[in-house]
């Protein structure tokens, strides 16, 4: 395990999603979004605020979610997989969770 994070099942005391400056959030975090948990990992090979997002303590590849990130030009969050665009974190994850058309 790489020291500089934190175990998965741990939530960070410095993780407040209300912060509008994602760039404060830990590289790993589980919160919840509409009564659903999620788990949200950073990449190790960058700071930017980017995480990809998978069920808690689950990381096989039906449990990933997808990757999202905040936009820099515009401060909303870009669904990686759909282009789309969000004001808030929730609901580029409720993107996540909607079922394919």
């Amino acid at each position: 395990m790489n020291p500089r994070y934190l175990p998965p099942c741990v939530l960070s005391p410095s993780t407040n999603l209300s912060r509008s400056d994602a760039q404060t959030w830990s590289d790993i975090f589980i919160t919840t979004i509409d009564t659903f948990p999620i788990e949200c990992i950073r990449p190790s090979d960058t700071d930017r605020p980017i995480w990809s997002i998978y069920t808690p303590g689950s990381y096989r590849p039906e449990d990933y979610l997808g990757t999202l990130h905040v936009r820099d030009t515009d401060g909303h969050w870009h669904v990686q997989a759909t282009g789309e665009r969000h004001a808030s974190f929730a609901d580029a994850v409720r993107t996540l969770r909607r079922p394919p058309t």
